[in-house]
């Protein structure tokens, strides 16, 4: 593809500390969307590094569904006046994936340092930045118009938990479960 039918990648629009976004015209970049917007995709982008060291397998499978479903939460921050994105069937999804994943899990009663496994430490990064991406959408008011997306997000962070202690090898076995 040359280089003039590439779309273009940069304007220089955004040099004077604004962008655009969705139909609300310019606005600045610390606008507590633009924050929850850039939380929310670098969580996905720690989400597609984790998917990328786990595989095509369950863990790689969920991780994707869990990139899809904040890029839903990104929808609902960038149009909160239009209907939910992210709903009561998302906030399922999540639960039933954590609940498989406990029962599976051991989880350590002990503060976890991070870093057993590569996978395991790539995930909790991700859950980190999930947790900041959760605080920018409570601080940006988004508990009341859009009440899944802080609940999903809360409940991404916890799954995250459980599969990086899964990544490290805290899997129960038969006599454990």
């Amino acid at each position: 593809m040359s280089e003039d039918t590439n779309p273009p990648v940069s304007t220089g629009r955004g040099d004077d500390g604004t962008t655009t976004l969705l139909g609300s015209g310019r606005m600045d970049k610390h606008d507590p969307r633009i924050v929850v917007l850039g939380d929310v995709d670098e969580a996905s982008s720690f989400l597609g590094l984790a998917r990328a060291e786990a595989g095509e397998g369950e863990t790689g499978t969920l991780l994707l569904e869990l990139q899809r479903l904040l890029y839903r939460v990104m929808g609902d921050v960038a149009m909160p006046r239009e209907e939910n994105a992210v709903g009561e069937e998302d906030l399922r999804f999540v639960d039933d994936a954590l609940s498989s994943w406990r029962k599976r899990t051991e989880i350590p009663r002990e503060f976890v340092v991070p870093g057993e496994s590569r996978l395991g430490a790539l995930l909790d990064v991700a859950r980190s930045v999930v947790r900041r991406a959760e605080r920018s959408l409570v601080a940006a008011g988004f508990t009341g118009n859009h009440p899944y997306a802080v609940r999903v997000v809360n409940r991404i962070s916890d799954l995250l938990f459980v599969a990086a202690r899964g990544a490290d090898g805290k899997v129960r076995t038969s006599k454990g479960s």
